[in-house]
């Protein structure tokens, strides 16, 4: 059975130390904030928009918003996670980290990448179902769920082997302080693993949506969506110095999503992966 425990050493805000205890494994994850000028630059606060969202996203996890279902997404884990997994496990990763985990579903695949699966979310609401999808899948031991968010996780610089950052991206009005933060917190050799929804993804037609700008839509539960083409997903790695290390198209179906999207819908994304290059 994984815990975790957070304990802060000196200074208020100094340091704090992560550690997660399985049955034959203990590893210590360092938070911290950065220091060293030559570190990529990180804000600590969430953007205005980004943070009113937070509180929206606990709601819809909420059970009287999923009812009988059980869960928000659906089961079926999206099919990238299997691959990310795969990536990952190749690389010798000891720590990678869901982020956002949201409901769960991404968590049982995602475990055959490393020995100790960090599943961090904004939602209580959301970890909790997702304990019990750990719990069912029998990799609870290895999991460990920590209260976090994409602009400031709490780690240390190259804390992590991976982070599998799924439908967050492109719903935040400031990507680009979130990739700096999970750049950060990745290892030399780590493995960044997103995607961005295209102007082909089912949600541009939704009937329920409502367009503000070009690309750039509000949907039905009043979250903030963009969606990129390859053009768009350059420019916003530019601008924060980071390099793709691979890039494809992918098109998957998925189930019913209770309360959010209530019947079965196609999805198209860019999916891209971001490697630390370093020592």
């Amino acid at each position: 059975m994984v815990h975790f425990e957070r304990t802060t050493r000196g200074r208020p805000g100094q340091r704090a130390v992560l550690h997660a205890v399985g049955a034959a494994t203990r590893r210590t994850v360092l938070l911290d904030r950065p220091t060293d000028s030559r570190r990529l630059p990180v804000t600590t606060a969430v953007p205005s928009p980004d943070a009113e969202a937070i509180p929206l996203w606990n709601n819809a996890y909420d059970s009287s918003v999923i009812g009988d279902q059980g869960n928000l997404w659906g089961d079926p884990p999206v099919p990238f996670a299997a691959k990310a997994a795969e990536i990952y496990a190749a690389a010798g990763a000891s720590v990678i980290l869901d982020l956002p985990c949201g409901d769960g579903r991404n968590l049982p695949p995602l475990a055959a990448g490393a020995p100790i699966l960090l599943a961090g979310d904004t939602s209580l609401n959301a970890m909790a179902i997702a304990e019990k999808v750990a719990d069912k899948a029998g990799i609870r031991s290895k999991t460990v769920f920590v209260r976090t968010d994409a602009f400031d996780t709490g780690m240390l610089e190259n804390s992590l082997d991976g982070v599998f950052c799924w439908d967050l991206l492109g719903h935040l009005t400031n990507p680009e302080e979130a990739l700096r933060e999970l750049y950060r917190i990745i290892r030399p050799g780590g493995t960044i693993v997103a995607n961005m929804w295209t102007m082909n993804d089912c949600q541009v037609t939704d009937p329920l949506i409502k367009e503000i700008a070009p690309k750039e839509y509000i949907d039905h539960f009043d979250f903030y969506c963009r969606f990129y083409d390859r053009d768009d997903l350059d420019a916003l790695l530019d601008s924060v110095g980071l390099a793709l290390d691979t890039v494809e198209v992918s098109r998957w179906w998925e189930p019913p999503h209770a309360g959010y999207r209530d019947y079965e819908h196609e999805h198209e994304s860019l999916i891209f992966t971001i490697k630390k290059i370093g020592r």
